[in-house]
């Protein structure tokens, strides 16, 4: 899969159905639990667990000032992440995952003022009322 299948895949199924987004995000977990997983992404595993807490926050009605483009980005990046058949097969020991972290580093990197505008609200959020 291309990041451009995954991107017109998001955008035309999961950007509008909270069930299927979910299942995306409950197959990212499942995927970073495996051991090999999760020791190949770890430069960018907090990058990936970001884009859960956006998506998770967005379908739940919690946090709205996301443009929909940026959902849409975060979840064709996941969509790539899980994918088995991308650029770089997962399955290759050592390499596998450097498509899927370039994936991950280009989209974070394109969306920087929609992820700090996400991370101040969640501080606020998480600091409650004073």
């Amino acid at each position: 899969m291309t990041f451009g299948k995954a991107k017109k895949e998001a955008e035309n199924v999961y950007v509008n159905s909270q069930s299927k987004s979910f299942n995306l995000l409950n197959a990212v977990l499942k995927l970073l639990s495996d051991p090999r997983a999760r020791r190949e992404v770890g430069r960018f595993f907090g990058k990936i667990k970001l884009f859960i807490e956006m998506v998770k926050e967005y379908f739940q009605g919690n946090y709205r000032e996301i443009p929909v483009k940026t959902i849409i980005l975060i979840t064709a990046a996941l969509i790539y992440f899980v994918s088995p058949a991308d650029a770089i097969p997962d399955f290759i020991i050592g390499i596998g995952f450097v498509d899927d972290g370039a994936v991950i580093a280009y989209v974070f990197n394109s969306l920087t003022e929609d992820i700090e505008s996400f991370k101040s609200w969640k501080e606020e959020k998480d600091k409650g009322p004073e």
